[in-house]
């Protein structure tokens, strides 16, 4: 098999646009020179796996603490759960983005997500298979809570990748892509703080951790037309120039 093959992609600058390129499976063949360590192969030890400190902006500059509130009362209102999300978790210093939408996940199933957080809500829901076949599909352990970047669309450095690639995409990094469950939760928030929706234009997010036992992963969007939420899922290695992870800060319980 030629090296070139066996390649894994790794965009040690994520996002370039030359990278993206040469990620596509007919193009990685003609990887030029100069750009070849910025690919790493399996096993290696990606350079974002090393300790650094995070980017971005102090808690206190972003809007986080606001959209706590709202999560608390959503929470309160929709779950019949109280909590104060900054008592009960770690929160990092920084954070990558300014306007950010936390997720509490206080320990549903997906099929509770779709009833609680979308439907009693008055949002219609397709699944294109049903949510509980997905791996990934029952409660966790603990609640959670997830941190993305409050935007319409995905992550754009990710903004074409299949989902084969999620998992050397995310080596090293602090963040993890966001799950089909959270991805409910987070963007029946968003609609009633101010009427938005995730992907609510010509975008998909894929929720590479959700796969079924054929290995097709589940992906999610808005559809304008016909008015609802819309689970589907496709192969893991297709890629789309409107498809893309939605990177995620995990918080787990303080001990």
């Amino acid at each position: 098999m030629d090296l070139l093959a066996m390649i894994v992609p790794h965009i040690r600058a994520a996002g370039t646009e030359e990278c993206k390129h040469y990620l596509r499976g007919e193009n990685r063949p003609q990887i030029p020179q100069r750009l070849k360590q910025t690919f790493a192969l399996p096993g290696a030890i990606p350079v974002t796996a090393v300790p650094v400190e995070t980017t971005g902006f102090p808690i206190e500059e972003t809007d986080c603490i606001q959209w706590f509130d709202h999560m608390e009362r959503f929470t309160k209102e929709h779950f019949g759960t109280e909590i104060i999300l900054r008592d009960k978790f770690p929160l990092p210093a920084r954070l990558p983005w300014k306007h950010v939408l936390p997720i509490f996940d206080p320990g549903f199933t997906n099929r509770d997500m779709v009833d609680k957080a979308l439907k009693s809500r008055g949002l219609s829901v397709y699944e294109g298979t049903d949510v509980m076949k997905y791996c990934g599909s029952g409660t966790f352990d603990t609640p959670r809570l997830y941190l993305v970047e409050r935007s319409i669309t995905p992550t754009p450095a990710t903004m074409g990748l299949p989902p084969k690639f999620a998992k050397h995409w995310f080596a090293g990094r602090q963040t993890h892509p966001l799950h089909l469950r959270g991805y409910g939760i987070g963007t029946s928030l968003w609609r009633g703080v101010e009427e938005q929706l995730l992907d609510s234009g010509p975008t998909r997010t894929w929720f590479p951790e959700n796969a079924l036992p054929d290995g097709r992963v589940a992906y999610g969007f808005f559809s304008p037309t016909y008015g609802d939420v819309w689970f589907r899922d496709y192969d893991a290695g297709h890629e789309a120039d409107d498809m893309a992870f939605r990177e995620a800060i995990v918080l787990s319980l303080k001990p």
